[in-house]
C-alpha cells in the first residue's frame, strides 16, 4: 500500500508512542467503515505502519490526528477496492465453470467406474478431504486449483479468466499442490494433480 507524504514542519518528531497510542482510534474508525473486525483490524495495522515509515518526514503542518485519520482512510478504502477485486475474480470464475462436470462435484467418469466397493469408499473419502482441503486453502490458490485441475481448464484460459500471466497461474497452482499435500497428508499419496 502506498502511503501519502506526511505534513512537513521545521519542528522536532513527534514520539512514536503517540502513533502507537492511536491504534485504538484508527480501528474504530475502520471498524464504523468496514463493519467487519478482521478487516478493521488490517486497516488499521496498515496505517500504523503507514504512519510509522512516514514519521521521520511528517513537518506539522496538519495536526498528527488529521494525518492519522487520512491514513486510516486510505487504508480502509484500499482494502475494500481489494476485496471487490477478488469478489470479482471469484465471480467471473465461477460464472466460467457454472455447468462443467467435475469430480470434485462428483460427476466426472473418474468416480463413474470404480471396481471394488472398498475402493469406492477410499475414493470417496479422498475426493471429501480433498473438497474440505480447497475450501480450506486462500481464495487466490483454491480458484486456481478449481480451474486448474478439478475443472481442466488450459493455464491460458485460466490466466485471463483471473486476469494474472500464465507464468503466475502456474506459480500459484504448484503453492496451492504443496499446500494440499500439506493439508492431506498420507491421503495425499491417492491424490495426483
Amino acid at each position: 500500500m502506498s502511503c501519502p507524504s506526511p505534513p512537513r514542519t521545521q519542528s522536532a518528531l513527534p514520539p512514536t508512542a503517540v502513533i502507537v497510542k492511536s491504534r485504538a482510534r484508527l480501528l474504530r474508525q475502520a471498524r464504523r467503515m468496514l463493519r467487519d473486525r478482521d478487516g478493521a483490524e488490517d486497516a488499521a495495522q496498515d496505517a500504523l505502519v503507514c504512519a510509522l515509515r512516514g514519521l521521520q518526514d511528517f513537518r506539522g503542518e496538519a495536526q498528527l490526528g488529521t494525518w492519522l485519520y487520512r491514513l486510516g482512510v486510505n487504508a480502509v478504502l484500499m482494502s475494500l477496492r481489494r476485496q471487490r477485486r477478488a469478489a470479482a475474480r471469484l465471480s467471473r470464475a465461477a460464472r466460467l465453470s457454472a455447468g462443467r462436470p467435475s469430480w470434485l462435484h462428483g460427476t466426472s467418469e473418474a468416480l463413474a467406474y470404480r471396481a471394488q466397493p472398498l475402493e469406492q469408499l477410499e475414493a470417496h473419502e479422498l475426493a471429501r478431504s480433498l473438497r474440505r482441503a480447497v475450501r480450506e486453502l486462500p481464495d487466490a490458490y483454491s480458484t486456481v486449483v478449481t480451474l486448474c485441475d478439478l475443472d481442466g481448464r488450459p493455464l491460458p484460459e485460466v490466466a485471463s479468466t483471473l486476469g494474472l500471466s500464465v507464468a503466475g497461474v502456474r506459480t500459484r497452482r504448484l503453492r496451492a499442490h504443496r499446500m494440499l499435500r500439506q493439508a492431506l497428508g498420507p491421503q495425499a499419496a491417492g491424490w495426483a494433480p
